[in-house]
């Protein structure tokens, strides 16, 4: 169901349910839960599940920092000691790497993604079908942010790529902040110089096939009428011939028409450098990749052992960040550095798993030092969240608030507790906006996809989650999208909304044609479900276990999928990022098949096969992160202790 807090400006906006919604019988205390929820509770296969509810989460951080409005203006946690200030680094926003995000694939593993935000079975006052806006219980607060103030102005809406023809694909601009404008520009058409040969062959066919089909009657035709006969075939084949060259554009086959991004991608690579762990760092702490960075001349990593940047031309170590405190370890990365060269990684006090994530570290990747500290939570428990960055502020999603720090200094800008009391969030930015996945006790549906204006920290929209989720995960803020899991994984579904909270989408995870790969996004260390524009574009499973892993591509305005292309590479594929205006996707060695990469363009999905990767590869490319900028594909494992810390290739000369 989509709500607005209050307003007449939407007062005409009907109650939306997701597909497959049921029938709402108005309210009910937490005694009647197990009767509504009426379906088992199976765990989908590479699915994660914390049986917890939102509201129980409280004792695990304390109080909850909830106030009337849940929103804080100017009140934040005190810095610590800082170092040098941040300056310009880097090749712009977002290093250069798929499309200003530095988004990138997962490894299939069972590890779990501290983005995902868990909710148990209750779900308090569902709001029956047909019902008006509900207005949530103070709302008279809304003066110190509680809910909306005023209609916030809606963001201009991202260009859409057009699939139907490359003229329309060109016209459009770049579709948000770090998206390639190289996009659009690159159709669905391949070269022509890439069909001319089977056109020759098709055309010498077709001449053959009308020769034939003149010649050929239970009567001999007169010479008139063998002319007439010939000149209707003349024009037959030309219709023909030109048919042929038009689906020989548009088919892509060749590899200079889809190719674009980064340099001589269909020519073979070979390694240039590569990294392994130490020794000391091994028995140091957790090996599992928390998140990278890929800058101009460096690589980084952040592990259980640290922050560390590799440089691109040996793979020597060229800095490392001091923890915020003696022992702490890193426990997330923001998905990017932004203009300036400024990024920002998180920390646990300690090495245990159970400690809580919330010591903040400005840091500057020119030098790698700290620029400035600060805690997001006092909490001694167990905590999660994630750490993203703009141009102007640091912003983390935690457990039970949202908090905004200025970059130049980190001066406390603002924090979010949520739409009601005992309130548990998730979420991350991008662009201007701040989504959250927010579950209160008191709020009416539990469930909520909240999107917040970054400069301020105030709610711009809020929409319903009414499919009685048992986890929500935020993939992406600009666009927003959120997966909802249910307790079949025939009940898993992505929600898409546009800028201002409309429309609303809806496309189910698991079809007849397999399972979407969309369980890590944009904030996750190794994302597989990759965002442009109004685009979504991720790899498919097939149903049966024969069958071929395809790339799809899927429009966020309608929720409709615009192509779905099996790929060509044997045994395991899996979608590693956007190059140049393509999903990019890494099959793996085998007996009779090198390790490769393949890229599909947003417009059509048409495959272009790229060079092949050395013999030894194995499964490295599909072992974590790859990272494409600067000539090379480099590639940043999840475990260090199998594959490496890091590896670089380039192509052949």
């Amino acid at each position: 169901m989509a709500q607005e807090p209050f307003g007449d400006a939407h007062a005409q906006q009907q109650p939306w349910h997701p597909q497959g919604g049921q029938d709402w019988q108005g309210y009910y205390d937490p005694q009647q839960q197990a009767a509504q929820w009426q379906q088992p509770q199976p765990q989908a296969p590479g699915q994660w599940q914390y049986d917890q509810a939102a509201y129980e989460q409280q004792g695990g951080y304390g109080h909850t920092g909830y106030v009337e409005g849940g929103y804080f203006q100017g009140q934040g946690f005190d810095g610590h000691g800082l170092q040098d200030q941040a300056h310009g680094y880097g090749p712009g926003p977002g290093q250069g790497a798929y499309g200003g995000q530095e988004q990138f694939q997962p490894y299939q593993q069972q590890y779990p993604d501290h983005g995902q935000q868990s909710y148990g079975a209750a779900v308090p006052q569902a709001q029956p079908v047909g019902e008006g806006l509900y207005v949530p219980a103070g709302a008279d607060y809304s003066a110190d942010g509680y809910v909306q103030i005023e209609e916030t102005p809606a963001e201009p809406e991202p260009a859409v790529d057009q699939p139907s023809t490359g003229a329309a694909a060109e016209a459009a601009g770049p579709a948000e902040p770090g998206a390639r404008s190289r996009a659009a520009r690159r159709g669905p058409r391949g070269g022509d110089g890439g069909s001319a040969s089977p056109s020759s062959s098709s055309s010498s066919s077709l001449v053959d096939k009308v020769r034939a089909a003149v010649l050929t009657g239970e009567h001999v035709p007169s010479r008139r009428a063998l002319l007439v006969r010939a000149g209707a075939g003349v024009a037959a084949l030309g219709v023909l011939i030109t048919a042929a060259l038009t689906v020989g554009a548009e088919g892509g086959g060749s590899a200079s028409a889809s190719s674009g991004g980064e340099p001589g991608f269909a020519v073979a690579h070979t390694k240039v450098w590569s990294v392994q762990p130490v020794a000391a760092a091994q028995q140091a702490g957790d090996d599992t990749l928390v998140g990278s960075w890929l800058l101009a001349d460096a690589v980084v990593r952040a592990d259980g052992s640290g922050v560390h940047a590799y440089d691109r031309t040996a793979g020597k170590p060229t800095w490392s960040v001091e923890p915020p405190a003696a022992g702490a370890v890193p426990c997330g990365l923001s998905a990017s550095v932004n203009q300036a060269g400024l990024g920002a990684a998180l920390f646990r006090p300690q090495a245990d798993p159970k400690s809580p994530c919330t010591l903040v570290a400005a840091v500057d990747t020119k030098t790698g030092k700290t620029a400035w500290t600060k805690s997001l939570s006092d909490s001694k428990d167990a905590y999660s969240a994630r750490i993203g960055v703009t141009e102007d502020m640091v912003i983390a999603v935690g457990d039970d608030r949202a908090a905004a720090w200025a970059a130049a200094d980190g001066k406390d800008v603002w924090q979010y507790t949520g739409q009601g009391k005992f309130c548990t969030l998730s979420g991350g930015v991008t662009g201007k906006t701040v989504l959250v996945a927010s579950s209160c006790a008191d709020s009416t549906p539990a469930d909520q996809a909240v999107a917040l204006n970054a400069a301020d920290g105030k709610v711009s929209w809020w929409r319903g989650l009414n499919n009685q989720p048992k986890t929500v995960t935020v993939l992406s803020a600009e666009p927003a999208v959120v997966l909802t899991t249910g307790g079949k994984p025939e009940d898993d579904r992505v929600f898409g909304w546009g800028a201002a909270g409309d429309p609303a989408v809806e496309i189910p995870v698991v079809t007849d044609g397999g399972r979407l790969n969309v369980t890590h996004g944009t904030f996750s260390a190794t994302p597989e479900v990759f965002f442009e524009g109004r685009t979504m574009v991720a790899a498919m499973t097939p149903a049966n276990s024969g069958g071929s892993v395809s790339a799809v591509g899927y429009d966020l305005d309608t929720g409709k999928q615009r192509w779905k292309t099996p790929t060509a590479a044997k045994g395991t594929s899996r979608a590693v990022g956007i190059d140049g205006g393509s999903l990019v996707l890494a099959a793996d060695e085998r007996r009779d098949q090198p390790a490769r990469l393949g890229r599909f363009p947003l417009v059509g999905g048409q495959e272009t096969v790229g060079g092949n990767f050395p013999p030894g590869t194995g499964s490295l490319l599909l072992s974590g992160r790859v990272l494409i900028g600067g000539g090379q594909v480099v590639v940043v494992p999840e475990h260090a202790a199998n594959y490496g810390t890091a590896a670089g290739y380039q192509a052949k000369d």
